[in-house]
This record gives structure tokens, C-alpha cells and sequence, in this order.
């Protein structure tokens, strides 16, 4: 038997008895003597608690922490243009198109105002197929990963003209749960300073980019701005 299934029992009968005794003696006092009571009986239950805790494995809560390390913008950066993005446990592949394509070139002009960091790969043969992938970096914050909530966005050729177009804002609430809060009574913390020390600017939640692999003779237009892996 776990030590919660033994000692929340215990904890929860000593309140129902202190809240029992204070409205007893509350109805034969008044003023200071009830106030007195009150406050004192609410140090009893803290103590108590606190003990509590400490006596309660730690292994009996979900741990919080974060299991991948956030990136900054420039790590990102970094591993996209080095071509090792993929051997990066917090960038993911969420989703993937593959397009045949049999025209000579391919018009891109409307991926400039996607608002999403897009990068072109070169393959090595004419298979005539484009591939669009699609990553996620920074989805876990406050122990929970956000990946499966985050939308698709929709890509597609129309003509010779490749569209994305970013998924609608996705609105996800966290209720998160402490354990800590008899402790933070003491030495302060608690869920507001963990919010505190949320990510900071550099470090930004939920980033996305587009790779996408074009057969190597194929030619793209429409867009001054085309960046290659390794270029």
C-alpha cells in the first residue's frame, strides 16, 4: 500500500475533527477567544501538512519537469542550416505532403508572407515528387508537450504554384497541479514563480518551419527569397 492511501486518511480525519472542534467551541466563544482558535487551528493543519509531505515519496506525483531542453532562435537556426535538425530531441516532424510534379519549375512567391521559417532541400535525382515537411521545436513548457494540440497547417499546388497556408490560431488551456503549496507557505515560490521563469523571448514556445525537398532540376520562381540547406 502507498504511503498517500495511508496518510490522506489520517490527514483527512484530523481536519474534519479540527473543523468539528472549532465549531464547537466557536458557538461558546466569541471575539478574540474564536479569532484565536481559528488562526491557531490553521497552524496545526499547516504543520501537519508539511510533515505530510515530506513523509510522501516523491515518486507518487507526476514530475513536472521539462524532459527536453528548450532552444533559443539562433540553436534552432543553427541546426536547420547545418542539416542536423533531425538528430534534435525538441524539433519534431509533425506532418508531410508529397506532391508529384512533372512541370520544369515551380512558383514559391506565396510562401513569403506565411509568416513561418521556410528552407529548400535539393535532392539528388528527378523523381519528379515534392515533399513538404513540416517541424515543431519548443512544444513542451510547464511539464506538458503541446505537440498533438498544435494544428496542420494546409499545404497544396495549384497549377505551379505551391500554397501554405498556417492553421487558424489554436487555443489550448493549462490547469496545472502543485504539490508544493504547504512548502511555498514558508519559503515562498510556488506556482506564481514558476510561471516567473516561463520562457524567455529568445526561447520561443511552439516554433515552426517548413522543409521542402524539390527534385534537383527543377526550377523555382517567384521569390527572392529561396535559402538551400548548406547554402
Amino acid at each position: 500500500m502507498s504511503a498517500i492511501a495511508i496518510v490522506l486518511p489520517i490527514i483527512i480525519l484530523f481536519i474534519i475533527a479540527v473543523i468539528l472542534l472549532s465549531i464547537f467551541v466557536g458557538k461558546k466563544s466569541y471575539g478574540s477567544k474564536s479569532t484565536k482558535l481559528l488562526i491557531g487551528s490553521y497552524f496545526i493543519i499547516l504543520a501537519v501538512s508539511v510533515i505530510v509531505y515530506y513523509c510522501i515519496p516523491k515518486s507518487s506525483f507526476f514530475s513536472t519537469e521539462s524532459s527536453t531542453q528548450a532552444l533559443t532562435y539562433e540553436q534552432i537556426h543553427q541546426a536547420i542550416e547545418q542539416g542536423t535538425f533531425k538528430d534534435v530531441e525538441t524539433i519534431q516532424e509533425k506532418g508531410k505532403w508529397d506532391f508529384t510534379f512533372d512541370r520544369e519549375n515551380l512558383n514559391v512567391q506565396y510562401l513569403d508572407n506565411i509568416n513561418m521559417f521556410t528552407i529548400f532541400d535539393r535532392k539528388e535525382n528527378n523523381d519528379q515528387t515534392i515533399e513538404v515537411i513540416y517541424y515543431l521545436a519548443n512544444t513542451n513548457f510547464n511539464g506538458y508537450d503541446f505537440y498533438e494540440e498544435i494544428p496542420l497547417p494546409t499545404v497544396s499546388i495549384e497549377g505551379n504554384y505551391l500554397i501554405a497556408n498556417p492553421a487558424i490560431n489554436h487555443e489550448v488551456k493549462l490547469y496545472s497541479f502543485h504539490n508544493d503549496f504547504v512548502i511555498s507557505q514558508f519559503r515562498g515560490g510556488g506556482i506564481t514563480e514558476e510561471f516567473d521563469n516561463r520562457h524567455d523571448d529568445d526561447k520561443p514556445l511552439n516554433y515552426e518551419f517548413i522543409i521542402i525537398r524539390v527534385p534537383k532540376n527543377l526550377e523555382l520562381t517567384g521569390s527572392e527569397f529561396v535559402n538551400f540547406l548548406g547554402e
